[in-house]
């Protein structure tokens, strides 16, 4: 009986890239919340003007956000991952940082990439809309609701609501690999939508915040 046919190690391939990455893969999603953000306002250390051209910090915290979610833990595994990993080249656009370079911009941007894993755990709560979701025992309706009148108590339930989309999201794609039938997921996810999805999720929490600031100003037990 033949053997599943291996391919040609010499074999010239002529491809993107772009397509050696799944459209569903959370590289996509790390890449598309990292390059929304406006790196100005997380006060990132500047890099020498002397010397070699420094790394896109951009780069390094999509590696960093990519490590924590796949758990890898330590600078040299992640160093290696730039050598190996082909979601991890495609985002990071082929650099290949060494160990002490990723060490050390962890050292000097430490309260950043806390502000920005705490940010990508906010916004990609909104990436997909579920419906229902459990938070501690609770089932909390989705923003698409027709009941839009927000309490302070409400108000928190929605934010803690859409922190707690992360781990289930995260728990769906990494199932995809390791169970042969899944639960259909409410939509395929494609970069036009992960970006739009992540803009929306951005602005309904801003609007959000902004009716808790109201009530705590006035003093209003309730925002309309």
């Amino acid at each position: 009986m033949p053997y599943v046919s291996t391919f040609n190690r010499n074999q010239m391939m002529v491809c993107s890239w772009d397509s050696f990455v799944d459209q569903e893969s959370i590289a996509r999603l790390i890449d598309a919340f990292v390059n929304s953000l406006d790196l100005t306002k997380y006060h990132v250390k500047k890099a020498a003007k002397e010397g070699r051209p420094a790394y896109d910090p951009k780069g390094i915290y999509k590696l960093y956000i990519y490590g924590n979610r796949k758990r890898i833990r330590s600078s040299r595994k992640l160093a290696e991952s730039c050598k190996i990993n082909l979601e991890v080249k495609w985002m990071l656009g082929g650099v290949e940082p060494d160990f002490r370079t990723i060490s050390d911009f962890r050292k000097d941007n430490i309260d950043s990439l806390k502000e920005i894993f705490h940010e990508f755990n906010r916004r990609i709560s909104g990436a997909i809309e579920w419906g229902f979701t459990s938070v501690d025992g609770s089932k909390f309706q989705a923003d698409n609701s027709k009941d839009r009148n927000f309490t302070k108590n409400k108000l928190d339930d929605r934010i803690k609501w859409l922190n707690a989309h992360t781990d289930e999201y995260l728990r769906i794609l990494k199932d995809m690999d390791e169970q042969d039938e899944l639960a259909e997921t409410p939509e395929k996810l494609t970069r036009e939508v992960i970006e739009a999805k992540l803009k929306e999720a951005q602005e309904r929490l801003e609007r959000y915040e902004s009716y808790q600031k109201l009530m705590e100003e006035t003093g209003y037990p309730s925002c309309p």
